[in-house]
Parts: structure tokens; sequence; C-alpha cells
């Protein structure tokens, strides 16, 4: 690679040369010299599709990908220093933009033909970051203007506003956070500043969801205020319609593939849904609880048995009969007895299965109840 490269290397290093007096570059070579370099910058666009045809496997042809990329970057980078240093020196403007223009069409053919393997994590060169930053700016301040007119709540403004205005003050850009800023800042003041507050405040927070706009300020803020808005509802109930209604909101909104503010965070809609899924269970299982001793102290109403019916109702006649249940009248007891009783096989006993079985007892019945009497005398004795 460094023979591919070498002419545009010498080139360089040779225009930036700090002996004024011994200039290894003459003037009256330049036009020259700009044809040969258009020429040079052909065959190194060849010599890289024949390097790329030839290539024996993906990790090596991404890494050479890679490497050239780096390299175009870095002569674009040294290009841009020795114009800066020398900006009120006119002779060899010609040669340094041309040089520039042939540097930068080579790195815009490698991600042009070979996007798969271009890596967007490398930093951009500095003249496209600067370019980017002059863009950025006012369509920041144009969304500051137009948002802060509208929404009471600043920090939201705020929240969205600081990381972008981080990017915009780095210098190390790279591709993939170049893309998404322009993107973001296009689609922000898209948004139709004619909706009502609240309509336009879920407009960006849905917007901030589906480009993944990940950073631990906005993650904490949001979350913040779901939890303030459960809080503020009494009944367990009723945080749980919130929560479900919140989760369907945001499961419905889609996340644009390969957008994150930071690629190394969680994503936020996976984190808001994490925090609704943990609140739901807790107080899923906080009303559980409350319907078990809901429950439980419906059921302690009641006098639980281990009897079928049909001994009950047998056992109540044996109680009649012997006067020791002395209502006047059967069915109003036998009532009673239904609604106050369970069995092992009903919870709420049927009142005409308790009455027909109290008249009409079967052989049985009567003699598991008279072996249960005698087992009663056993107990007796040892009480």
């Amino acid at each position: 690679m460094n023979y591919v490269i070498e002419r545009f290397d010498q080139i360089i290093t040779a225009l930036s040369s700090t002996d004024k007096t011994k200039h290894p570059i003459k003037k009256e070579d330049i036009d020259t010299i700009i044809r040969e370099y258009g020429v040079e910058k052909e065959r190194i666009q060849l010599h890289i599709m024949d390097e790329v045809f030839n290539s024996q496997d993906e990790k090596t042809l991404r890494l050479m990908i890679e490497k050239y990329q780096s390299v175009f970057i870095r002569l674009i980078d040294q290009l841009q220093s020795y114009q800066q240093a020398n900006i009120r020196q006119q002779e060899y403007n010609l040669l340094s933009g041309a040089l520039y223009n042939y540097l930068d069409e080579l790195l815009y053919f490698l991600q042009l033909h070979y996007a798969k393997y271009f890596n967007h994590f490398q930093k951009l060169p500095f003249i496209k970051m600067e370019h980017i930053k002059k863009e950025l700016k006012p369509k920041l301040e144009t969304f500051i203007a137009a948002f802060q007119k509208i929404i009471v709540k600043e920090k939201l403004i705020q929240l969205i506003v600081q990381p972008l205005e981080k990017f915009a003050s780095s210098n190390t850009i790279t591709y993939s956070e170049s893309q998404y800023m322009k993107a973001i800042t296009n689609e922000l003041l898209s948004i139709d500043t004619a909706l009502t507050e609240d309509n336009i405040i879920v407009c960006i927070k849905k917007f901030l969801i589906s480009v993944n706009f990940n950073s631990l300020n906005l993650t904490t803020y949001l979350i913040n205020e779901l939890n303030i808005l459960i809080t503020d509802e009494g009944s367990i109930q009723g945080k749980l319609r919130i929560l479900k209604y919140q989760l369907k909101e945001i499961n419905q909104v889609t996340v644009k593939p390969g957008y994150a503010l930071y690629v190394n965070y969680g994503s936020l809609k996976d984190q808001i849904i994490n925090w609704l899924n943990e609140e739901l269970s807790f107080y899923q299982t906080e009303q559980a609880a409350l319907i078990a001793i809901h429950d439980f102290n419906i059921n302690d109403t009641k006098i639980h048995t281990s009897l079928s019916v049909a001994k009950l109702a047998l056992i109540i006649r044996l109680l009649v009969a012997d006067k020791i249940i002395i209502n006047r009248t059967v069915a109003p007891m036998l009532r009673i007895a239904a609604k106050t009783f369970t069995t092992l096989q009903k919870d709420d006993i049927s009142f005409g299965s308790l009455e027909t079985k109290y008249h009409a007892p079967d052989k049985s019945t009567t003699s598991m109840v008279r072996d249960m009497l005698f087992k009663w005398i056993n107990i007796v004795n040892k009480l």
C-alpha cells in the first residue's frame, strides 16, 4: 500500500516544505504536476479494484479498505494543515486544491463502491468536520428559537441540544456521527410547530425514541417523568393502567435501524421498556397480594369442613332431632348453613342440594355418619 500512495505522500510532504529558498516544487511545473496526479489518482483506483478482486477473504478486504481510508484521511488533513499555515501564500493554492480534490475523490470512491467495508466509525477529515459544524450551528439555533417559544418544558430542549453542541465542538467526529447529526437536526426542524404544546412534546419524545437518542440525561429525564405520572396515581389498578398504556405507546414506536446517539449505550427504547416492565411486574405482584388478602378475608367468613354435602346435611338433622338446633323452621336455617359451611368439593353449597339430602339421607351416608359418631366417642374418651 505504501508504494501505491507513495507519490501522493511525497508531493504533499514536498508542498509542506518549510525551506522557501529551495522549494522542491517549481511554480512553472504546477500545471504538469496537476495533470500527472490526475492520472495517478486513476491508477490508484484501478489498483484498489484489482486488490479487491484478488482478495482472499472478507476480513482481509475490510482491513485493506480501512487502511486506504485512514491514509486518504491523513493526507487530506495534512493538506488542510498546510493550507491553513500558508493562507497568505497564493502560489501553490491551485496545486493543493487539486490534490485535495483527487484525495477526496479517492475517499468517496471507497465509500461509494465499497460501502460494506467502509469504516463509518473512523473520524472525518478535519475540513469536512468544519463544514458539518458550520451547517449544524444555524440549524440548532433555529430549533432552539422555534421550540423555546412553544414548549414550557425547556429542560427537554436543553437535553436535546447539549449532546449535539458537544458533538459540534469535537475534533473527532466520525462518519456515523455526522450522518446522525444531520439526519436528526433536519427531522427536528420538520416537526409541525402549529400543533398544541402537548402534541409537540409527544411528537418530539416519539421521535427521540425512534432515532435512539440514548443520552443518559434524557433517559433519566423520561423515566423520571413516567415515575411521577405513576406515583401521582393513587390506586394500584390505576398505576397498572398507566403502565400498560405507556408500554403500548412506546412499543409501537419503530426504531430506525443503525441509528444511535451513542453506539456503546443501550437503546433508549429498550431502557424505557425495561423500566416499565419492572414497574409493571412490581405492581402486578402488589395487586395479586391484595387480591389474596381480600379472598382470604372473604373465605374466612365461612366454616370450612372436610364433610360431603350429604354428611353435613345428616349431621344438621341429628342436631335438630336432638333439639340442639332449635330453630322453628328448617328451611331458613338450612339457607344459613349453605352460606356458612364449605365442603372439600364445594366452596359454595347449593341450598337445594343441602335441603334434599337433609330430608332424604341415603343408607351409605347414614352408615358413614354412624361410624363417625363411634369415632367421636373414642375422641371424647381421650379428651
